[in-house]
């Protein structure tokens, strides 16, 4: 995927950035991962026959969203949380510089993980070991989420932090809005409906009290799979503090029953399915605005983001009416 948040380099830049972080090895082949959509990746091969993984911020003074700013380092927090505190295949972060002189970005090298995206090779996978991985996932995003914080919010951004999970949220869905009226971004919904309804969900949110660690990205395409298992959880850039039921397998729109089966979850209250609208709803406001912040090439995912958008809205106020 083509975006101007992705952070190219020159061959020059990146021998030098290599150099700096690991003067004693010899880099023999670089290539570009072109799954991701906000970060540029690449893979660093050694004379050692052994590999690492380059990410760069995006350039500076690129317009981000608001849940984007500072996003690199909250990815290295948490996956540094992560490895330490959990047992799930997170991969080890080699070296982290928040501005090398000539990027003006930060990067950080990663150890590389065996596998291939479960996105990209579901359809070679029989059912029996697509439905193994899916509840294997559950079972890890479950671990990752008993992972605890003092306050709830976006791990590299303290000023949204909060020791009331509504508090919180209610800022980040603001920010999110802010961020489209930036950019004139028409979202194809009432905000005025969609803020009064959240104020009318504010009973649902009062169940959160302890932040959780929450990846909030672990779709199928950040599944690695070597030999019919997970063998790393990868792109940890959106993690916060927050609600479990933030999880992309709790999702509305890619529900996943053996995603909950592997995650130990048999029935969702009321109260939990409206927190689960309100975090489709979320998800779907930063979604329909990647367009524009990114600069895709097709208007695709803003089409379908705001369709289920006032789909999602309209859902969730039929709810609370009963």
């Amino acid at each position: 995927m083509k975006s101007r948040t992705k952070n190219n380099q020159t061959q020059e830049t990146l021998n030098q950035m290599i150099l700096n972080a690991f003067p004693q090895r010899i880099s023999t082949s670089i290539t570009e991962l072109t799954e991701g959509y906000f970060n540029v990746a690449y893979r660093i091969a050694f004379e050692d026959g052994e590999s690492v993984i380059l990410k760069i911020a995006p350039p500076a003074g690129i317009p981000v969203m608001s849940y984007e700013k500072d996003m690199m380092k909250g990815e290295v927090m948490a996956m540094r949380i992560a490895a330490k505190s959990a047992h799930v295949p997170v991969a080890k972060i080699l070296y982290y510089n928040e501005q090398f002189p000539v990027l003006n970005s930060p990067y950080f090298f990663m150890e590389f993980l065996e596998g291939q995206s479960f996105h990209l090779l579901k359809d070679q996978l029989s059912d029996e070991i697509k439905k193994k991985i899916k509840v294997n996932s559950g079972k890890l995003n479950r671990t990752i989420n008993e992972i605890t914080g003092e306050a709830f919010g976006y791990i590299s951004q303290p000023d949204t932090w909060g020791p009331n999970w509504y508090s919180v949220f209610s800022q980040m869905i603001n920010l999110a809005l802010s961020d489209a009226r930036q950019l004139s971004i028409d979202l194809k919904i009432s905000t005025e409906k969609l803020l009064h309804q959240l104020k009318l969900s504010q009973y649902a949110f009062l169940e959160v009290t302890t932040p959780k660690l929450v990846h909030w990205d672990l779709w199928d395409g950040n599944l690695l799979i070597k030999d019919d298992r997970i063998s790393g959880l990868i792109d940890w850039e959106r993690a916060l503090w927050g609600d479990p039921l933030m999880e992309a397998g709790f999702r509305s729109y890619g529900n996943s029953e053996d995603f909950k089966e592997g995650y130990q979850v048999k029935n969702i209250s009321k109260t939990e399915q409206v927190r689960i609208l309100w975090y489709d709803l979320y998800t779907l406001l930063l979604m329909a605005q990647e367009c524009d912040y990114r600069r895709y090439d097709t208007r695709d995912m803003y089409d379908w983001a705001t369709n289920q958008l006032k789909e999602t809205l309209n859902t969730l106020t039929l709810l609370q009416e009963f």
